[in-house]
C-alpha cells in the first residue's frame, strides 16, 4: 500500500515522535538481522533478501540497504499512476545499493485487490511494466501469485493461473508471451548499470522530523514536493540516481536536495565540498531549518547550508490551498504556493530578475544563485508548478551539459543502462496510442531482432524496444 495513503502526522511531540519512527525502523531491522543469522547458519552461502515497498514511511531503506544481499520489492502502481512516479520508486531501489541492480519481487500480472476500484491491467501493460521495471535496474521479473487464492484477503488478488485453472486465459498468454521474449534476452542485461549525473538526495529522517513538525503548514508534504522535481527530469528522459545524503557525489554534475529541512552530521560538508569542485547544487525553501536531533540550528536559517547559498531567510509564508503568490522567471508567470520563503542574498545572486509579486514581500527574490569554488548552489524559495520545474531543471541541465538520454514525445519514456561492451536504450511507450519517435542512430531491438536506421520509429500503443548501441558512450 501507497505510504501517501497515510496523512502525515502532525504533533506537539515532535521530537518523541522522531525518536520512536526511529526506534520502530531499528527494532525491524534488528529483527530481520536474527533471522538473517538464523539462515546463514544453515545455508552460509544464501543469498538473502527481503522485499521492501515503494517508498514506506516506516522503514528508514538506507540503512536496510546494507544488511540485504541484493536489494528487492513489490510494485503495485496505483490504478492511473504517472509512469514517473513509479520509475521513482524504481530509482530508489537501484540507489539503495549504490547503483546495483535489484530484484523485481513481486508485482500483479492483472490486478490489485486493495483499491478502492480495482481496475484491470489492459493489453499490453504488465509487459510494459515490466519491462520498465528492467529498463530502470531490476534483474528478475516477478509476480504475485502464481495461483488465485481461495480464501482469506488475496482471493481477489490477479494470479498468472485464475480459480478456473486453465492456462486459456489472456493474462496466462499475456505472462508465457513475455517469458519468451526475457528468455530470448537471456543475460544480455544482467548486471547493467545506469549512468547518471544528476544525484537527488532523499532522507527517512528529513521525512519524519518534517512532517511531524507543528507548522509551518499541514500542506507541505515531503514525498510530494520531492516528486515534483523527480518527474520533470524524469519526464523527459534524463537518468536520476537517488541518493543517501552522506554517499559520495564525485560521479555527479548535478545535485537536488528538495525540502532538504534536517542536514544532519557532516552532510553539509559533502555538500559544500561538491560546490567547490565545480557542482551545481539545488534545495528549496524550508531546508537546513534543524540538526539530527531536531533542534534548529542557531544563527538564522537556513542553518549550515547558509554560506553554501549565500542567503539568508528572514521569514517563511505558509499560504493556504485557495491562495498563492506569483513570480516570473525568462517572461513566464509561473506559481509561488504552500510556503514562500523571504529571502535576502548574502553574496548569491537573483537569477533572471525573479521576484514574488504580490504581497509585503514583493520583489524579494524567489531563484538565487550563489558562487563556491569553481560550482554553483541554486534555491528556489517556494513550491510551484510542473511547468515551472520542466523549464528551470531544463535550464540548469543545460547549462551544466547534461542531456536527456532521448528526445521522445510525451508519455514516451527512455532510459539506459550499459556495461563495458554496449549501452542499451530501452524505450516505453505508455501511450495506448501508437506513437512516432526519432531515432538518432541506427539500432538492433533486442526483443523484435528487428534493425531500425536512423530517423523516424513508430511505437505501438503500450510497445517496448530495447536497442543496442554497440559503440554509443551514454
Amino acid at each position: 500500500m501507497r505510504s501517501e495513503y497515510f496523512e502525515p502526522e502532525r504533533t506537539y511531540f515532535q521530537p518523541i515522535s522522531l525518536d520512536y519512527r526511529r526506534f520502530m525502523s531499528d527494532s525491524m531491522l534488528e529483527c530481520y538481522r536474527l533471522e538473517y543469522q538464523a539462515i546463514k547458519k544453515v545455508i552460509p552461502d544464501a543469498e538473502i533478501t527481503t522485499n521492501l515497498m515503494d517508498f514506506y514511511k516506516p522503514l528508514d531503506y538506507f540503512k536496510w540497504a546494507p544488511e540485504m544481499d541484493f536489494i528487492s520489492w513489490d510494485c503495485y502502481p496505483d490504478n492511473g499512476e504517472p509512469y514517473a512516479r513509479t520509475s521513482m520508486a524504481h530509482d530508489l531501489m537501484r540507489g539503495l545499493k549504490g547503483g546495483q541492480s535489484f530484484a523485481l519481487m513481486e508485482q500483479t500480472p492483472t490486478v490489485s485487490n486493495w483499491l478502492p476500484y480495482n481496475s484491470l491491467k489492459r493489453p499490453g501493460v504488465m509487459r510494459l511494466l515490466s519491462y520498465q521495471a528492467v529498463a530502470h535496474g531490476a534483474d528478475t521479473v516477478m509476480f504475485f501469485q502464481m495461483r488465485k487464492s481461495a480464501g482469506a484477503c488475496e482471493k481477489f488478488h490477479g494470479a498468472v493461473i485464475e480459480h478456473a485453472g486453465t492456462a486459456d486465459t489472456r493474462v496466462f498468454r499475456e505472462v508465457s508471451a513475455l517469458g519468451q521474449e526475457l528468455c530470448r534476452l537471456g543475460s544480455r542485461t544482467l548486471g547493467m548499470r545506469t549512468r547518471s549525473e544528476i544525484a537527488m538526495i532523499f532522507d527517512w529522517d528529513n521525512w519524519w522530523g518534517m512532517e511531524y513538525s507543528a507548522g509551518p503548514t499541514r500542506e507541505l508534504k515531503y514525498l510530494e514536493e520531492f516528486g515534483k522535481y523527480y518527474m520533470a527530469l524524469r519526464n523527459r528522459n534524463y537518468n536520476i540516481d537517488i541518493v543517501s545524503p552522506e554517499q559520495s557525489l564525485d560521479a555527479y554534475s548535478l545535485v537536488i536536495a528538495p525540502v532538504w529541512y534536517m542536514v544532519k552530521g557532516e552532510d553539509d560538508e559533502n555538500i559544500r565540498s561538491f560546490v567547490q569542485r565545480g557542482g551545481t547544487f539545488v534545495t528549496t525553501f524550508f531546508s537546513g531549518m534543524v540538526q539530527e536531533n531536531d533542534l534548529i540550528v542557531p544563527g538564522g536559517y537556513p542553518g549550515k547550508l547558509r554560506d553554501i547559498l549565500g542567503i539568508w531567510v528572514e521569514e517563511e509564508d505558509a499560504l493556504p490551498p485557495d491562495q498563492e503568490n506569483a513570480f516570473r522567471y525568462r517572461g513566464k508567470t509561473y506559481p509561488a504556493r504552500i510556503l514562500c520563503d523571504l529571502l535576502h542574498p548574502e553574496g548569491a545572486e537573483q537569477m533572471d530578475e525573479t521576484g514574488y509579486l504580490s504581497d509585503f514581500y514583493a520583489g524579494m527574490p524567489v531563484i538565487t544563485r550563489n558562487r563556491m569554488g569553481k560550482g554553483y548552489a541554486c534555491f528556489v524559495a517556494a513550491s510551484s508548478n510542473e511547468e515551472f520545474y520542466r523549464d528551470f531543471l531544463g535550464d540548469i541541465c543545460a547549462k551544466c551539459h547534461i542531456r536527456p538520454v532521448l528526445e521522445t514525445p510525451e508519455g514516451v519514456e527512455v532510459t539506459s543502462r550499459q556495461n563495458e561492451k554496449e549501452t542499451l536504450f530501452f524505450v516505453l511507450n505508455h501511450n495506448a496510442a501508437d506513437t512516432k519517435i526519432k531515432l538518432p542512430f541506427s539500432g538492433v531491438d533486442l526483443i523484435s531482432g528487428e534493425t531500425y536506421p536512423e530517423g523516424e520509429v513508430l511505437l505501438k500503443g503500450y510497445d517496448v524496444k530495447i536497442f543496442s548501441f554497440q559503440t554509443f558512450q551514454a
